[in-house]
């Protein structure tokens, strides 16, 4: 019987022991454990269109949670040769904990001079005349937050790349169809995005198999607005021969029309892009 006392007695106060182990590791774990901070860019792709942005807008959504007082913005900018500017604030969008009882959606309005302030690459500032900026480069916004309870900094993920645009770049929803030789007719509904290449010409996915890694270049000519295709993949993309492909001034649609040969057969497609604003 005082065997039978002794191993209860052992096993209690081993069962204490380890309760209080779980119950302390908890405690310590929820008591300094940080979290909240998170932010999201509502665009990340704008494009900076030369000499027809005299201002835009950076949205960020920041989702009900521990209460943000600001965050911060910050820019570097990256240039057709791939060197990199230094870092430097670009702004400040005030929070101030509304976030704790509700999304918070915040915008902060910027132009030419914003961009290019405080910058510099290789010890050169950028031009003050964005005309002679490259198709192609771009600024880069990173998000920090600024937490109400201890003003600790958080880091975001999530970045906006505003690219040097030409005139066509841009979100577009695109409508048509992809007529496939053996599987028929499929709807083509989607968001694309024209990333620019030069002046006068820009990058699409094909029809929409952008998800498959199929890509062409649109040219456009600035006189006549005629599309031509250049640089498919899959290779040998053409253009529709009875169907003029054109870009359409007054309403900055795009009318595309155009092919690629594959087994049994071509596959043809047919989109209208309409810009989104």
């Amino acid at each position: 019987m005082r065997k039978y006392f002794k191993y209860l007695a052992v096993a209690l106060v081993g069962s204490f022991f380890l309760l209080s182990s779980c119950i302390e590791t908890d405690d310590v774990m929820t008591s300094n454990v940080s979290v909240g901070g998170l932010v999201t860019p509502v665009s990340k792709n704008i494009p900076y269109k030369l000499n027809a942005t005299p201002s835009f807008d950076v949205s960020v959504l920041v989702p009900v949670g521990p209460a943000i007082q600001k965050v911060e913005m910050y820019k570097t900018f990256t240039n057709i040769d791939g060197k990199n500017s230094n870092t430097a604030l670009l702004g400040t969008l005030d929070v101030n904990g509304s976030n704790a009882t509700a999304d918070f959606t915040g915008k902060v309005t910027l132009n030419y001079a914003a961009l290019i302030k405080d910058l510099t690459v290789a010890g050169k500032a950028l031009p003050a005349n964005e005309g002679l900026l490259n198709i192609g480069e771009a600024w880069t916004i990173t998000f920090v937050s600024i937490m109400s309870d201890d003003q600790r900094m958080v880091n975001n993920a999530a970045t906006t790349s505003i690219g040097v645009a030409n005139q066509y770049a841009g979100d577009y929803q695109c409508v048509g169809t992809f007529s496939h030789p053996t599987a028929g007719v499929r709807p083509i509904n989607e968001k694309k995005f024209l990333k620019p290449l030069t002046a006068y010409s820009c990058n699409i996915p094909v029809g929409d198999l952008g998800g498959a890694g199929y890509f062409v270049d649109i040219v456009i000519d600035p006189v006549t607005n005629t599309v031509t295709y250049a640089n498919g993949v899959p290779t040998g993309i053409i253009a529709t021969a009875d169907k003029r492909s054109y870009f359409e001034p007054s309403t900055g649609k795009f009318y595309l029309y155009y092919y690629y040969v594959g087994v049994n057969g071509n596959r043809i497609i047919e989109e209208v892009y309409t810009p989104i604003k």
